[in-house]
């Protein structure tokens, strides 16, 4: 018997030994009385080694696949919408008499601050990392 052994059980050690119960009970590797009887002797447990006899006769169980970490998806604004809004005023502007060229110099600024913008937000990304 290791030092392991004789360490004291705690309740997250009481539940995992009950998933695992109920995991070899739905497989029909134990029988109701054989189930509920192991169940009990898990939460009367003191130390490891108490509860660790009762998987003996069992297989291993399988180890769950780790599950996938999922980031949460950043809000961006739709590009249609915006585009078609850019679109409508720019076709009433043009009806009103603004020259074109006003509308391909904002579309560069638009562009060029996107850009500055995009690298400027991903340097404070980085920092606030390095940071932490």
């Amino acid at each position: 018997m290791s030092n392991l052994d004789n360490l004291r059980v705690s309740e997250a050690d009481r539940e995992e030994a009950s998933a695992r119960l109920a995991e070899h009970y739905s497989t029909g590797r134990l029988t109701d009385d054989d189930y509920y009887e192991r169940l009990d002797a898990v939460w009367s447990a003191k130390v490891r080694a108490d509860m660790e006899m009762l998987f003996t006769d069992l297989p291993k169980s399988a180890p769950q696949p780790p599950q996938a970490i999922r980031r949460p998806r950043r809000s961006r604004p739709r590009a249609f919408p915006l585009v078609a809004c850019f679109l409508l005023v720019a076709i009433g502007l043009v009806v009103m008499g603004v020259p074109w060229w006003v509308f391909a110099a904002i579309g560069v600024g638009a562009l060029v601050f996107r850009k500055g913008h995009h690298r400027s937000s991903r340097c404070h990304q980085q920092m606030r990392h390095s940071v932490h």
